[in-house]
Parts: structure tokens; C-alpha cells; sequence
């Protein structure tokens, strides 16, 4: 089966080949000749686009810019992960990167006219000039000289599918004053979600006891802070500060009713549910770089960053009414606050054309407090539900050195090669105490193949280790889902080797296919870790590591001009991607596939511009296919068989202002989703004696929004 679904996924990207060589071979016969200063043109390994290649896209904003960009998608890095190594991003801003964590990167094209642009550099090797970071491709953003004061804005007013209007919206200002640069930027609005549910309980046997009907309302707002100043010193270095803040609050009220049914099919109300909440957090990040070339072939490069953040959930009552009167209720509170300090030292050596060395070290401190509540009303007494490590303090201590080296080793071939050398103590006190220590070595190798000016290929071993998420040593429920989770002090973090190649295959300067296939061999996967309690004799699970598993996978990339067919100035941007997982259950013993992970995932984005009206127009689509979660009492079946659909219209007609018209969620039907449960005494999902089961569709409806987007 495996080999049939690649052979097809093949079959696909030969076609999109076939297909977009020859729609670019039909354009470059039709081409004026006075667009010749409209076409990317290719050096050095990298893709040249001048500002008018962009022109029938008609961008506002850098970001506007770089979405157009032939086979590349913005990847602000994996900022969720702590310290800085992990949390570059593919974008650069005249060959530096803008920022490290502090403030997103679609932030920062936000606040670049497109009018400051002067070309965009797609860079897809690795050289003295540029570090990809793990990343295939770069955006190099080079700014007109001169460029630098400027001011953009946005504002969206948006519809829900409860008939709420809400507004968002985003002002931001750079000013100049010699060679300090200053910018300030506002951003926030409101969210009005609201969430329909429906569920049918089921006997084990099929036979239908309860259906519910819940409606789910959410309310949000948050507002965000930013700020930038970079400046050149007198010895030629350079200083950025990146700063962001935020405060929300998040409103719950969900309700729901209950119905029995009978054999005959008579409903009757049995029971009414009630929750509300008001969640509240704040916080700040900041980071600050120097940079500084000591020499021709010799720089360095020194970031510091700290962040802290707090939060405060409920006091929120799970209330439970018989058609008349109270029942019951269960108070659900928590609290908590998270630190990170984190200092990077980085240092680049170029003694030649064909060499790049980079080393350094990196140290971090990170620490996680949180805790929270269970309490029972039975409407006369309020009694404490004892859970296991309710209250967990954790604290991580990091140390990394790395060095890294590329060697050009002709036209044809470059190699990259890095060792990462991570060390760590992670100390968690409260309900739970222990200490443990953990070394991990990093090493990567790359290498980069052109093949001709249309053609690369890329092969690249590398080991990486997950992020520990510090929310798993502490005990947690979901009153929603009536699962509770106890905290594994035990839980360490998901080691994987990654072996992967990828063929790309430009053709022309608007059009690009690649195909990657790779391997991932995961040693400790993160998911749910069984646990036998034999005072009960049955199983319960705890957030652990439960053996060793693969993922294989094959993605497809490809952007396509639709001038074939008679589309002008329009463009299909695909993403689809296979994956086959395998481990084996530590309850049952068998074979499955990995929890929460999705066999096929797909995206379409289409575009279709008319520069001479000013005008455009678009959709995108995204679908996955079902997927399963499983636990030691419980499987869990979703799907998403509408998926997403969005479309839009837009101009640039007034002001030079864009403004859209659009709608998200178009064909939300809801997504489903079946649990089964299985009887705890005999065995749980072992013992494969179902119990009950829940048939679930969540629809949260359309939005239609209007945006508006300007510079000035």
C-alpha cells in the first residue's frame, strides 16, 4: 500500500513537471521584450526577483511580497522551543536576521512598503555569505537605499457565524535619527468564536442513551505592544533591541443540554450543563543582538533574551442541573507564571572563498510554576479533590557549544556539516521532587547538488531532540473531554534521526516543483505512556515515552502559472504530503500508527491578479485526512472531511489602500469525532471491551471579515 500511495504522489508532481514546463515554454515565447527587467534572473545559487517582478501581484508590503515568491513559504523557525538555536527563521533584511524570537517575521515585512523594496533573493545554498539554519530556502529582502522611515496599518472588522462583529487591527511607525533607527507598533483586537456541538452517546452494543446539544461561546481580546532600535556604533558594529509585550483575557460561557432516549426513540430532558470562565495572562519578551565584523573574514555575533509571562484560569464551575434543580458542579482553577534567559555567542571565520566555519556557545534558564485545583460541590459542601502532582515547579538549566562548517566545494557541490553539543539539568520540586541530568550530541550533514541552473538535489542526515514541554510534569484535566492526566516527573524528551533527500526543479522564474522523501527513526516517542495501578487492577496513562517508531514521508511542493489554461497573471500553490508512521503499542503489543498524526495533508493556494484594474482574487483549501489518539481506556477517531475552504476578493484601487473581502471556513460542516470507551476492569483498550461510545461534530461556522491594508 505504502508504494502505491508514493507512486501516485509521484505520478502527481510528474504531472505539475509536465505541466508547468510547459505553460513557462508557451511564456517565454509570448514574453514582451520590454519585460526583461521583470524576471528573476539566477546567480551564485540564488534566485533574483527585482520589485517589478512583483508588480501584477500589486503588493503593499513586504510581506505581500515575499507570499509571491516562487516555492518558498515564511518559517519564522521553531520559536516554541527554549534558548535561541533552534529559533531562526528563513528571512533575512539585507543579509542579517531581523529579529530572534522577540517579534514574529511576518511582523516584520508588515511594516516594509513595497515601495522600499528594491529585489528579494530566493537563496537555496549554503555558502560564506549565508547560514540556512536548517532551513531549504532563504528570503533575502533588499531594501532601496534611502529606505528606512515609513508607517503601515491594518484594520479588519469580522463576522462570526453568531452574528457578532469584531475588530483587529495593527499600527506600526519607523523613524530615523542619524544612524538610530526607531519603531513602534500596536497590535490587537477581539474574537467572538463560537462553537456548536452535537453528540450522541452510545451503549457498546450500538444502542443510542443520550443526546446533547451544546453551545460554546468564546470571547477574546488582546492588545500587543512592539518595539525596535538598531544602531551603528563608532567601531562599525551594530546593536537591535526587539521588544514585544501582551495582555488577554479569554470569556467562556458554554451550555448544554441533555436528552435521553428511550427504546422507542421518545427524548426526554434529563439533565442541563453549565460553564464559565475568565482566563487572564501577560507578559514580555525581549531580546538584544550586537553584531560586529572584526575583520574581512572574521565576525561575531552576541544575543541576549529574556521573557516572562503569567496566567490565571477560572475559578470555572462545571455545574449540572436536573431539569429543575442543582446536582452538582466541579470547580476547576489554576494559575501559573514561565521564565527564559537565554544567552548566545556566535563567532564566523571565512578564511576563504570555499570555507565557512562558525562556533560558539549558548547557555539558558528556563522554569515553569504552576498549579491548579479541584474542588466538589454537591450543593451543601465544597470538598478538595486530591490530585496527584497538582503543583509542579521545573526548572531547566541548558548549556549548548556548536560549531558548524560549509565547504563550497565548486560550482556544483556544497557540503554543510555542524555538531551540537547540548547539556542539561532539569530539577522539578513540589508534589513531585527529582533531578536528572541529559547530554545529547547533534551532529548534521548536508549537501547540496546543482545539477544545472533548473535542477537541485539535497541529501541531509541530521539528529534532533525535541522540546520538553513543561506542562507534562504536572498533573492536568480537560473537564470537556472528562479526561485527567497525571504528571510523569519521569518524562524526557523525543530523540529522532532524519534521513531525507529533495529535488527541486525550477522552470523559468515563476514556476517550481520539488519533491522530498524522507525517514524519521524516533528513539522515546512523546505520547501517552501506559500505567498499571494493581491497587485497582486497572490502567491508567501518564505524558511519557513509549518505545521507539518511524515516520516515512514523501512532500510535494509546487508553484504553478495557469497561463495554459487561459489565467492570466494567476498562480496554484500545492503542498501535499504523505505520511506512513509505525510503533508498536506498549498496552496491546501490536503495530499502529502514531497518535494526533495525519496520513495526508494537503494545501491549495490560487491567486489571480488584473494589474490594469487593480484588482484580485483567491481562495485556498486545506484538508487532512482521519487521524486516531490513542489512550489506556479510550480511542479517539477524528476526521475533517470538509476542511477548510477560504476565498476573497480584494483592490487596490483607492488610496493605494488594499482592501479585501473575504470569508474563512466557508464549508464548515463541523469536524468529527468518534471515542470509544473501554471497560477499565477488563483491561482497558487491552481488553478491547467497549463500553460506551461518542459520536461529536464541532461547527464553528463562517466568518466574512472585511480588511484594509496601507503604508504612508
Amino acid at each position: 500500500m505504502t508504494g502505491i500511495k508514493s507512486a501516485a504522489l509521484v505520478g502527481v508532481a510528474f504531472g505539475y513537471f509536465v505541466f508547468s514546463f510547459e505553460s513557462v515554454a508557451q511564456d517565454a515565447v509570448t514574453l514582451p521584450a520590454n519585460t526583461a527587467d521583470q524576471v528573476a534572473v539566477s546567480e551564485n545559487g540564488r534566485q533574483i526577483y527585482p520589485a517589478e517582478f512583483f508588480a501584477a501581484f500589486s503588493p503593499v508590503t513586504a510581506l505581500d511580497m515575499t507570499s509571491r515568491l516562487p516555492g518558498f513559504s515564511l518559517d519564522g523557525g521553531d520559536t516554541g522551543r527554549r534558548g535561541l538555536g533552534d529559533a531562526f527563521g528563513n528571512l533575512l533584511i539585507d543579509g542579517r536576521r531581523p529579529s530572534n524570537k522577540s517579534i514574529s517575521l511576518g511582523t516584520v515585512l508588515e511594516r516594509i512598503p513595497a515601495a522600499d523594496v528594491e529585489r528579494i533573493e530566493l537563496i537555496t545554498e549554503s555558502g560564506g555569505e549565508f547560514e540556512m539554519r536548517g532551513h531549504t530556502r532563504l528570503a533575502n529582502v533588499i531594501l532601496r537605499e534611502g529606505a528606512g522611515e515609513s508607517s503601515s496599518w491594518s484594520a479588519r472588522l469580522s463576522r462570526w457565524d453568531n452574528g457578532r462583529l469584531t475588530p483587529r487591527g495593527s499600527l506600526s511607525m519607523t523613524r530615523t535619527a542619524g544612524e538610530t533607527e526607531f519603531t513602534f507598533g500596536l497590535e490587537g483586537g477581539l474574537q467572538a468564536r463560537r462553537l456548536i456541538r452535537r453528540e450522541a452517546f452510545y451503549t457498546g452494543g450500538g444502542t443510542l442513551l443520550e443526546l446533547r446539544e451544546e453551545n460554546d461561546q468564546r470571547d477574546y481580546w488582546e492588545v500587543n505592544p512592539t518595539v525596535s532600535v538598531s544602531t551603528t556604533l563608532g567601531d562599525g558594529s551594530r546593536l537591535q533591541f526587539d521588544g514585544r509585550g501582551w495582555i488577554w483575557e479569554w470569556h467562556r460561557v458554554n451550555s448544554g443540554l441533555v436528552d435521553g432516549v428511550s427504546p422507542t426513540g421518545t427524548r426526554t430532558p434529563i439533565r442541563y450543563e453549565r460553564s464559565e470562565t475568565f482566563n487572564y495572562g501577560m507578559g514580555s519578551r525581549g531580546s538584544l543582538t550586537w553584531s560586529r565584523d572584526w575583520s574581512d573574514n572574521f565576525s561575531s555575533v552576541t544575543t541576549g533574551y529574556v521573557s516572562y509571562e503569567q496566567w490565571e484560569d477560572g475559578p470555572e464551575p462545571f455545574e449540572v442541573y436536573d431539569p429543575v434543580n442543582f446536582v452538582e458542579a466541579v470547580i476547576f482553577e489554576a494559575e501559573g507564571n514561565y521564565t527564559e534567559l537565554a544567552l548566545r555567542q556566535a563567532f564566523s571565520w571565512t578564511p576563504g572563498d570555499a570555507h565557512t566555519v562558525e562556533f560558539g556557545a549558548e547557555g539558558a534558564f528556563n522554569a515553569r510554576d504552576s498549579f491548579f485545583a479541584l474542588t466538589y460541590d454537591d450543593g451543601t459542601t465544597v470538598t478538595p479533590i486530591n490530585i496527584p502532582v497538582a503543583q509542579a515547579l521545573v526548572e531547566e538549566r541548558r548549556a549548548e557549544v556548536f560549531g558548524r562548517y560549509v565547504w563550497t566545494i565548486n560550482d556544483a557541490f556544497t557540503l554543510e556539516s555542524g555538531l551540537r553539543l547540548e547539556f542539561s539539568e532539569i530539577a522539578q520540586t513540589g508534589d513531585a521532587e527529582q533531578t536528572r541530568t541529559f547530554f545529547y550530541p547533534k551532529p548534521s550533514v548536508t549537501l547540496n547538488w546543482r545539477v544545472d541552473d533548473a535542477n537541485r538535489l539535497r541529501f541531509a542526515v541530521e539528529r534532533d531532540v525535541a522540546q520538553l514541554e513543561f506542562g507534562k510534569f504536572a498533573s492536568s484535566v480537560d473537564l470537556d473531554n472528562n479526561n485527567q492526566t497525571v504528571g510523569n516527573p519521569d518524562y524526557e524528551p523525543q530523540r529522532t534521526w532524519t534521513v531525507e533527500a529533495e529535488w527541486t526543479r525550477n522552470f523559468g522564474d515563476d514556476a517550481t516543483v520539488s519533491i522530498t522523501v524522507g525517514r524519521d527513526m524516533i528513539e522515546g516517542l512523546d505520547d501517552f505512556e501506559p500505567r498499571f495501578d494493581a491497587v485497582n487492577g486497572r490502567f491508567f496513562d501518564v505524558p511519557g515515552n513509549i518505545g521507539d517508531g518511524t515516520i516515512d514521508r514523501v512532500t510535494l511542493n509546487a508553484t504553478t502559472p495557469l497561463d495554459r489554461i487561459g489565467l492570466s497573471n494567476a498562480v496554484l500553490t500545492t503542498f501535499l504530503e504523505w505520511y506512513g508512521t509505525n510503533i508498536t503499542d506498549p498496552l496491546t503489543g501490536r503495530d499502529r500508527q502514531f497518535s494526533g498524526i495525519r496520513e495526508w495533508e494537503m494545501r491549495f493556494d490560487f491567486r489571480q491578479t488584473f494589474p490594469e484594474n487593480q484588482w484580485a482574487w483567491g481562495w485556498d483549501y486545506y484538508w487532512l485526512s482521519n487521524g486516531r489518539n490513542y489512550r489506556a481506556n479510550e480511542l479517539q477517531q477524528n476526521g475533517f472531511s470538509d476542511g477548510d475552504f477560504d476565498i476573497y476578493i480584494e483592490t487596490t484601487r483607492w488610496l493605494g489602500v488594499t482592501t479585501r473581502l473575504g470569508a474563512d471556513y466557508v464549508f464548515d460542516n463541523g469536524q468529527d469525532q468518534r471515542r470509544y470507551f473501554f471497560n477499565r476492569d477488563l483491561g482497558g483498550r487491552q481488553g478491547r471491551v467497549v463500553d460506551f461510545v461518542e459520536d461529536r461534530n464541532v461547527r464553528e461556522g463562517p466568518t466574512v471579515y472585511l480588511e484594509m491594508r496601507g503604508t504612508f
